[in-house]
């Protein structure tokens, strides 16, 4: 049997640290976030199989030759009156009327290359990623902080 000195018993522990840190922080974590978000997603449509069924077919049914349907929103802003600038020493009071707020943009749908559609959906993947990543970070940086002060440990 190999026997290590402390220091290198030291080494390979700090080592076996940083190697479960960096899979919990890179693989572990924002797979299973994907894991559950494919689920919250999936928990409506009746399965996992046909979520997906419905939405490949939603993508290419009766669509040109190379290209999928993706959703380009209208944004149709009104412009309401221009309020006009009062200062404090005025005594008039501005009458702001009050409107109800725009309706939300509806999806009209329209005909996308598929290589631009690809390239936005893997930059929105990216994008979840990163977000899991640092949501790892920050969990994983909160609870060493919280064992340390359970230990009596100062960080």
């Amino acid at each position: 049997m190999l026997t290590l000195s402390p220091v290198w018993h030291g080494r390979l522990r700090a080592a076996r640290l940083v190697q479960n840190l960096l899979l919990q922080t890179l693989v572990i974590h924002p797979a299973l976030m994907f894991f559950l978000l494919f689920l919250l997603g999936a928990h409506g449509a009746g399965g996992a199989g046909q979520m997906l069924v419905n939405e490949a077919e939603r993508l290419i049914r009766d669509a040109p030759a190379g290209q999928v349907w993706s959703c380009a929103s209208r944004v149709s802003r009104e412009a309401g009156p221009p309020i006009t600038d009062t200062s404090r020493d005025k005594t008039v009071p501005v009458s702001r009327e009050i409107k109800p707020s725009p309706p939300p943009a509806k999806c009209v749908e329209a005909a996308e290359s598929r290589e631009a559609w690809a390239t936005e959906t893997n930059r929105t993947l990216r994008g979840f990623y990163f977000t899991g990543v640092l949501f790892s970070i920050i969990a994983g940086v909160a609870m060493r902080i919280m064992r340390g002060r359970v230990q009596g440990v100062r960080l």
